[in-house]
């Protein structure tokens, strides 16, 4: 074997390495997307969990305020029927409906950003995959052009394939 051979066949190698480093990076770097979109996806499910949490719990303490608002009346004797206590307790209601909208509504958009983000780590993770795909077929086309253009073949570049005049393929 000359020495032309054997940086030929060395030459290969390196690409076939270098190929292959690239397909590996751009791996690590989708299966680290992966690992956090399913972090976020898994945050947004204990979200969901904890919106309902907090709803339930928020509604019965507002029904305990409520309970304890009409239990004061009824021991002072108060007219069930009274404007200015049901004014009294319907603004507390709407006080506690509010809190738990606002507590609740906080919840489930962190909740959409956690999913939002997961599906965008999930993107990231398939256009790592493809660029990775592409960079090692561009480093493979890029090695071995030298290579394939020493064969003498003018118009093909020595793969058999012949360019028209225009410069297309046919």
């Amino acid at each position: 074997m000359n020495s032309g051979q054997a940086a030929g066949g060395s030459s290969i190698a390196s690409i076939g390495l270098s190929t292959y480093a690239t397909l590996l990076k751009a791996q690590g770097v989708a299966t680290a997307d992966q690992y956090q979109a399913d972090r976020l996806t898994t945050a947004a499910q204990y979200g969901d969990l904890k919106a309902a949490q907090t709803g339930g719990q928020m509604t019965r303490s507002l029904n305990q305020t409520l309970g304890n608002i009409d239990a004061v009346r009824a021991a002072a004797n108060s007219d069930p029927n009274s404007p200015t206590g049901a004014a009294f307790r319907d603004n507390q209601e709407s006080i506690g409906v509010t809190q738990r909208g606002i507590a609740i509504g906080n919840i489930n958009a962190q909740t959409a950003q956690e999913r939002s983000d997961a599906a965008f780590y999930r993107q990231a993770s398939s256009d790592a995959m493809l660029s990775g795909d592409i960079s090692a077929a561009a480093g493979v086309f890029g090695a071995a052009s030298p290579l394939l253009k020493g064969n003498g073949s003018s118009q093909s570049g020595g793969m058999g394939l012949s360019l028209t005049t225009t410069g297309g393929l046919y």
